[in-house]
C-alpha cells in the first residue's frame, strides 16, 4: 500500500519491510514539515539504538568509530545503520505528529527497583529505553520501585511502588488502565476532542492538560489535581476536578472534595489562626467534668515539622493535647497527615468533631495493641467502636488517611486500607463539626496536614454535607 498511515501502523507492529521503509523515507523527504515537527519530540532514542545493534553485523560500529579501519562489510553495515536511523527517526516523528491517530507510544525514561513489562504472556524486566507496546502492561514491585514513562505527546507518567498500568490498545489508543497503585501524571495539552483517559476499576478520569496523582485501590479510586483540571466520568454526568481539589470514585459513585487546609509544617514558621491547641489532664479526660484549657505551648514547630510537647514537662501532668480546627466544616471530610517516625509513636485524628466529641482514629495505640482503634469520648468515658490489631510501622515516613462519608469511615496507612466500617455511635448534636489532631503519648514528627470536605458539584453548588 502507498499510504503513509499503513507504513506507520506497520512500524508500530514491528512489521515495516525494507520496501516500505524506503517508501516511507521518500515520502518524508517530500514532506519536510512532518520531520521538523517531530524531531523536537525526541522520543525514540532507545529504539533507534536497538535498531542499530540489530542492523549492524557482528562488527561493532559505535558513534566514535574510525571509518578508515572499517572493512567493506563494516562500511555496508554503517550504511545500513544510517538508513535504519533515518527510517526510524522519521517514522517516530510522524508517529508522534499523528499521536491522536496512532496512540501515545510510552517509552521507559527511568527506573528504580524491580520494574517489569508483560510481553508474550510473561513478565520481563523493564530497562531504560524500552517501548511499552500497545496492550502491554507495566508494573512495579512494592518495595519502593519507581518508573517513569514518557509519551510521544510530551506527557510523563510516573508509577509508584506496587502499581500496575496497562497502556492503550490500538482500538482505544488514548486510554490507560490503572489496575492498582498510584500514578503521577504531567499531561501535556491534548488535541481538541482527543483527551488522555485513565481508566480505574471505578470510573474514568479524562485529562486534557493537567498534573494529578491518581490512586486505584480495591474499594475506591482517588485523584488529586495539582494543576489544570480533569473530569471523572462514571456513567452519569461526571464531575470536574480542578487544581487543589480531590475526588473519589467507588461503587456508590463519584464524590468531590474541596480543600479546607493544606499545611506544610516542614516549612512553616507559625500556625494558622484556625488551629487551636488545648490540653486535658488524664484524671478528668473520661469524666463529665473535663478540664480542657488553652495550651499554645502544646505544639512546637521546627526541625522539619510539628511535634506535640511532652505532657508532663509542659503541663506538670499527663494528659491529651489536641490541635483542633476552630471552624465548622461538616461531618464528611477526608484528612491526610504525613509523618516521620523515629521510634514508637502514637497519633490521633478526629473527624466530625474534635478529639473530645467526634470520632477518634488512634494510630499505633499500645492498648489494642500497636494497631488502629476507632473510638469516641462522647458520652463521657470511652467507647471502642472498631479496631485493627495489625501493627503500624514504627519507623520511616508514612501517610495516614481518614475519610468519612455519611456513616462510612475508612482508614488508610500508606495507601493500605486498614479499616472500612459503618459507624452507628451517636455523637453530641450540639458539637462543632470539625477535625483535630491529638497526642496522648510519644508522637511522630508531623510534616503535613491536608483536609478536604465533601461537596455536591453535580447540583451546581458547593454544599457541605
Amino acid at each position: 500500500m502507498n499510504d503513509p498511515r499503513h507504513w506507520i501502523e506497520a512500524y508500530l507492529d514491528d512489521a515495516l519491510s525494507t520496501e516500505e521503509s524506503a517508501a516511507l523515507l521518500a515520502w518524508l523527504k517530500a514532506h519536510p514539515d512532518h520531520l521538523r515537527a517531530f524531531v523536537e519530540a525526541n522520543v525514540l532514542e532507545e529504539e533507534i539504538r536497538s535498531a542499530v545493534v540489530a542492523s549492524v553485523e557482528r562488527e561493532a560500529v559505535g558513534p566514535f568509530v574510525d571509518r578508515d579501519k572499517l572493512s567493506g562489510t563494516g562500511r555496508q553495515g554503517l550504511a545500513v545503520v544510517f538508513a535504519v536511523l533515518a527510517v526510524l527517526v522519521v517514522a517516530g516523528i510522524v508517529l508522534a505528529w499523528n499521536a491522536r491517530e496512532y496512540g501515545v507510544k510510552p517509552i521507559v525514561a527511568s527506573t528504580r527497583g524491580v520494574v517489569e513489562i508483560v510481553r508474550d504472556d510473561r513478565w520481563i524486566p523493564a530497562t531504560l529505553g524500552n517501548i511499552v507496546k500497545p496492550g502491554e502492561r507495566i508494573r512495579t514491585a512494592s518495595d519502593g520501585a519507581l518508573v517513569e514513562l514518557r509519551l510521544s505527546n510530551g506527557t510523563s507518567v510516573h508509577l509508584a511502588g506496587a502499581t500496575e498500568l496497562a497502556v492503550p490498545r490500538p482500538k482505544d489508543p488514548r486510554t490507560f488502565q490503572l489496575k492498582r497503585g498510584v500514578v503521577r501524571c504531567v499531561v501535556a495539552e491534548q488535541p481538541s476532542g482527543r483527551p488522555l483517559v485513565f481508566q480505574t476499576p471505578h470510573a474514568e478520569l479524562i485529562a486534557l492538560g493537567t498534573t494529578f496523582d491518581l490512586v486505584a485501590a480495591a474499594v475506591e479510586s482517588r485523584v488529586r489535581v495539582e494543576k489544570g483540571q480533569a473530569r471523572w466520568a462514571d456513567g452519569g454526568d461526571g464531575i470536574e476536578v480542578v487544581a487543589g481539589e480531590s475526588s473519589t470514585a467507588d461503587i456508590h459513585g463519584v464524590q468531590a472534595w474541596m480543600p479546607i487546609c493544606d499545611l506544610d509544617f516542614s516549612a512553616a514558621t507559625g500556625l494558622p489562626t484556625q488551629l487551636q491547641t488545648v490540653f486535658c489532664d488524664s484524671p478528668s479526660l473520661h469524666t463529665a467534668k473535663r478540664k480542657i484549657r488553652p495550651a499554645p505551648q502544646g505544639v512546637r514547630l521546627g526541625n522539619g515539622g510539628l511535634r506535640f510537647a511532652p505532657q508532663r514537662e509542659s503541663f506538670g501532668i499527663h494528659g491529651l493535647i489536641v490541635a483542633r480546627w476552630t471552624e465548622s466544616v461538616g461531618g464528611d471530610i477526608a484528612m491526610e497527615v504525613g509523618i516521620v517516625a523515629e521510634k514508637k509513636w502514637s497519633l490521633q485524628m478526629a473527624v466530625d468533631g474534635d478529639c473530645f466529641e467526634g470520632y477518634r482514629v488512634v494510630f499505633a495505640t499500645p492498648t489494642y495493641p500497636n494497631g488502629i482503634a476507632v473510638d469516641s469520648l462522647y458520652p463521657p468515658g470511652l467507647t471502642l467502636l472498631v479496631q485493627d490489631p495489625r501493627p503500624v510501622p514504627d519507623r520511616g515516613e508514612h501517610v495516614l488517611r481518614v475519610e468519612k462519608r455519611g456513616q462510612q469511615l475508612r482508614v488508610w496507612v500508606d495507601r493500605e486500607l486498614r479499616i472500612d466500617t459503618v459507624l452507628n455511635h451517636p455523637l453530641n448534636v450540639g458539637r462543632k463539626r470539625t477535625f483535630a489532631l491529638g497526642q496522648f503519648g510519644s508522637g511522630p514528627l508531623v510534616r503535613s496536614l491536608r483536609v478536604w470536605k465533601a461537596v455536591d458539584k453535580r447540583a451546581g453548588h458547593l454544599a457541605a454535607r
